[in-house]
């Protein structure tokens, strides 16, 4: 085995197999599956004398990776680890999807990465851990540009598993709106529906759907604003039942006018436009360019929100712009067509 994945973003089932959340399994499993070489995923594993190494739930550390991938690490060890292993001939990479400096209190990461309340996992540690490595690879220009002082920064964009979702199938039946995510990672993102959804919801007697609930977390109809009787809920689940939750015709993707959502890749609407669900996005620079590429649309005010959306309600309108951008993720936005992108970072020389 010669490259390494390691990620913070790996939990373990109630059956005992290790799961990825969402960014390990787009940054971590779906780059070792196109990589084109022999590699290997999981938590993290250390020796001082072979560097990183792999854990899973059934060892205690796979070791001889010449390349190691490190995914939100953001432990204080982290910095000395990376120094150790580098002396022992380790290529450290880290993937950064994420602008963590422009999270907002909103957001329940915000507390979680903070140094004055975290001691042991914060941005601090992660900061001088990016400082270090060897490579970096982003996922969005924003990205690119902020990182663009560092040594060797390679932008790889993501791309969907196509295969992991099922087709939605459109009727001439009334159609469900949908949003898919947790509410308490969001940047004050959902609140902009709550100026033109309820109502819309309310004139064309429709129904909404969020895939992701939590009863930890506030609900979506306390944060948009939504009469409950209109929502219908699915709750999170693992990585390899998400596309579960897509009980939806309409996809929605809100997200605030704000740097961190400037960072953030267009992930949510590719896997909407995998699973053949049309959708509005918030003008940000990623949904413009799949706009551009003709996946999606977009709105800037809640008036066009209401306009962009009231267009799909048609049956026919939803269903050829379904299969026209279900075509292009497939040709374009697929995690093969970015292989040859992750091939060359990972084959790069030291």
């Amino acid at each position: 085995m010669s490259i390494g994945f390691i990620s913070g973003d790996f939990g373990v089932s109630p059956t005992g197999t290790l799961t990825p959340g969402g960014c390990g399994y787009y940054r971590c499993i779906l780059p070792m599956l196109v990589c084109g070489q022999r590699a290997h995923a999981g938590r993290i594993a250390w020796d001082p004398i072979r560097g990183f190494g792999i854990r899973d739930t059934h060892s205690t550390g796979v070791f001889g990776f010449k390349t190691i991938v490190l995914k939100l690490m953001m432990d204080k060890r982290i910095p000395k680890e990376i120094q150790l292993a580098q002396k022992l001939g380790q290529r450290i990479i880290i993937d950064l999807d994420d602008y963590f400096e422009g999270l907002t209190p909103a957001n329940r990461a915000y507390d979680a990465t903070d140094p004055l309340k975290n001691k042991a996992t914060n941005l601090d540690h992660y900061s001088k851990s990016i400082a270090m490595a060897d490579t970096l690879t982003v996922s969005t220009p924003f990205l690119l540009e902020h990182y663009s002082h560092m040594r060797d920064v390679r932008m790889v964009r993501n791309g969907v598993n196509i295969n992991q979702f099922k087709q939605v199938r459109h009727t001439h039946h009334k159609p469900v709106l949908g949003w898919v995510g947790a509410t308490a990672y969001r940047n004050n993102d959902l609140e902009q529906l709550a100026e033109w959804l309820p109502q819309f919801l309310e004139r064309n007697d429709l129904m909404i759907h969020h895939a992701g609930h939590s009863d930890n977390s506030p609900s979506f109809a306390e944060v948009t604003g939504v009469d409950p009787h209109r929502v219908t809920t699915s709750p999170i689940v693992p990585i390899n039942d998400y596309s579960s939750g897509f009980k939806f015709d309409i996809g929605l993707v809100p997200l605030r006018d704000i740097p961190f959502n400037y960072a953030k890749s267009n992930i949510k609407g590719l896997e909407y436009a995998a699973s053949n669900i049309p959708f509005v996005a918030s003008d940000v620079p990623e949904y413009r360019l799949l706009h551009e590429d003709g996946v999606g649309h977009i709105a800037r005010t809640p008036e066009e929100w209401a306009n962009q959306v009231r267009h799909l309600l048609t049956y026919q309108t939803r269903r050829l712009e379904a299969e026209r951008a279900y075509q292009t993720v497939v040709d374009k936005w697929s995690i093969e067509a970015r292989a040859e992108d992750w091939q060359a970072v990972f084959s790069a020389p030291q």
